[in-house]
């Protein structure tokens, strides 16, 4: 399927990986795939346009992924609902949670690792009882996740 030399490295989970990429004519768009510890690219075009564009697919599809079942694990001790949550990358922010109880979170969150994920993840979901950063929001940020100041040193460390 393709000669294993890495195209490229990039982090998934917060661990650097390689872009295994081979062609494959039939292929209308370049699509990408997790396995064996690699990012497969299979698409068209093997140039880097075409890859980067894969790869930033991939991250908001497996970021919705993981996210919604980060949300799905947290929302029990939050009690309250979102009332949608999206992925995008317009935003400067890891995440932002409005007054009508909707989250958007950055799709480069699939990068980091889990414990970063879900430091952003309750931090929203904190945001649906508290819409601003007193010391109850915190309190309940941490009593949620105890271990989120090092978390979030993770996401601020960039």
């Amino acid at each position: 399927m393709s000669d294993l030399k890495p195209f490229a490295y990039t982090k998934y989970l917060g661990v650097k990986r390689p872009i295994i990429v081979s062609k494959d004519p039939n292929m209308k768009k370049g699509n990408i795939t997790f396995q064996d510890q690699a990012l497969m690219y299979v698409g068209k075009k093997i140039d880097k346009e075409s890859v980067e564009k894969a790869v930033i697919t991939f991250y908001k599809r497996e970021a919705k992924r993981i996210i919604t079942k980060r949300i799905n694990a947290h929302m029990p001790q939050i009690r309250i609902k979102p009332r949608s949550v999206t992925i995008d990358g317009d935003n400067t922010k890891w995440g932002t949670c409005n007054g009508n109880r909707d989250i958007t979170f950055h799709w480069m969150l699939a990068m980091y690792p889990m414990e970063a994920i879900d430091y952003v993840v309750v931090h929203e979901l904190c945001h649906l009882k508290h819409l601003n950063h007193d010391r109850s929001f915190w309190r309940l940020v941490g009593k949620i996740m105890p271990n989120y100041k090092e978390a979030q040193k993770m996401i601020h460390d960039v």
